[in-house]
């Protein structure tokens, strides 16, 4: 892996890793490259492995959620959403990342708040479907009173 000015390396905004403009359709080879991702600290992506690093271009937010599932746990009087990534890792949503962005699309904070995940339309619907609306026309998801 080489660094250059036009990376080689793009992730689009459904969270479709391309390698020269063509999709990586090899599952451990995209896996691979989602687990090796960083946040290079002079800004932008890139890809590690070893001393060898590769820059990403990232068309929005590096991770998108591809599902939310509420979960209840009566036994401990608690509910929270589980939201699944496109590395296929799951994690509890906090629901105080979430955030609004161009044209409603929703985002939040993922991989302990290292990096940002936009919902994919699927999960944004399965989310929405917990949303309530108060009177003065704001909106709320009730989890846990």
């Amino acid at each position: 892996m080489a660094g250059t000015e036009n990376p080689e390396l793009v992730i689009d905004k459904e969270g479709t890793w391309l390698y020269n403009g063509q999709p990586i359709v090899n599952r451990a080879i995209y896996l691979f490259f989602n687990q090796n991702l960083e946040y290079n600290p002079a800004g932008g992506y890139q890809v590690r492995v070893g001393d060898e690093v590769s820059p990403v271009a990232v068309e929005d937010a590096p991770f998108v959620v591809t599902d939310a599932t509420l979960i209840s746990m009566p036994d401990q009087r608690e509910s929270f959403f589980s939201i699944t990534l496109n590395d296929e890792t799951e994690e509890r949503l906090e629901l105080e990342s979430l955030s609004a962005g161009k044209d409603n699309v929703l985002y939040c904070a993922v991989k302990s708040g290292r990096f940002r995940a936009r919902f994919l339309r699927p999960s944004y619907y399965r989310l929405t479907e917990h949303v309530q609306q108060e009177a003065d026309d704001r909106f709320y998801i009730p989890l846990n009173g």
